[in-house]
């Protein structure tokens, strides 16, 4: 028998701005067929949820000059998928081959703008409870919101080391008596040679750290209590500087989004 165990390894991350008009019908391509058909039918893809930035949850988005979102009013939809750990190479191979399936069967949609799609790695974490929710199952918790926070490390810091002491020295004070039940890090990978020119080419590789933040409420509930100060706590160490702090909530599955509020 394998002594292997599920455990949290990487993740796919993607940051989408449909083509003006094309929301709804990005959206219904997007959580209806490709992300189950080279997505979550992949072998090793734990968990998958998506969310969405509504006109108010971008208006918050700081700082307003920063090299994720610009200009910070695009990049309305996210999503993540959970990958086991050191079975990324595998869970990417099937992958591969279904995308090159859906080419051919022409089940692509151009009509979008990618700002960020990525593999990254797993760094470790904090929780706010001593028992809590595992991160292997943050996302099927199905959490209200996550906040995500790009962190660009200061020169001589490793994400590795970055991520340590915001596990150690940072986050538990700001994750203690919060509606942010657990903040986790992750760093990017290089773009496969596969991915489809779509997808951008990845910056901070090797520099960066994207802390994810799920929280038990709309963010916005809870942004001036525990989020306004979040870029002076996180940079407090001189570890780091705040690229971006992006709030999002939670999507329904096989519920269409409000286009008013977009």
């Amino acid at each position: 028998m394998s002594d292997e165990r599920v455990e949290l390894g990487h993740a796919i991350i993607s940051f989408v701005e449909p083509h003006p008009g094309y929301e709804l019908a990005w959206n219904r391509w997007y959580e209806r067929d490709h992300l189950i058909a080279a997505g979550t039918g992949a072998p090793f893809t734990m968990a998958l949820q998506r969310w969405l930035a509504t006109r108010r949850h971008k208006a918050v988005r700081v700082p307003h000059d920063n090299p994720i979102a610009q200009p910070p009013e695009r990049g309305t939809f996210l999503a993540a998928m959970w990958i086991q750990k050191d079975h990324l190479v595998d869970q990417q191979a099937w992958v591969a081959e279904q995308m090159k399936m859906l080419a051919e069967q022409d089940r692509n949609f151009d009509q979008r703008d990618v700002l960020s799609t990525a593999s990254w790695d797993y760094l470790g974490g904090a929780l706010r409870d001593p028992d809590g929710v595992p991160p292997e199952l943050a996302l099927d918790r199905r959490y209200e919101g996550i906040v995500l926070v790009w962190l660009e490390c200061r020169s001589g810091t490793s994400p590795q080391a970055l991520s340590e002491a915001l596990r150690d020295q940072v986050l538990p004070s700001i994750l203690d008596q919060s509606p942010i039940a657990q903040a986790l890090c992750f760093t990017p990978l290089p773009k496969a040679d596969w991915w489809p020119k779509a997808a951008p080419e990845v910056p901070g590789v090797g520099t960066r750290v994207l802390v994810a933040c799920f929280v038990e409420c709309d963010p916005l509930d809870a942004w001036s209590e525990h989020f306004a100060e979040l870029t002076s706590d996180l940079e407090a160490e001189g570890l780091c500087e705040v690229l971006l702090v992006a709030p999002f909530v939670a999507s329904v599955p096989g519920v269409d989004p409000d286009l008013d509020e977009l």
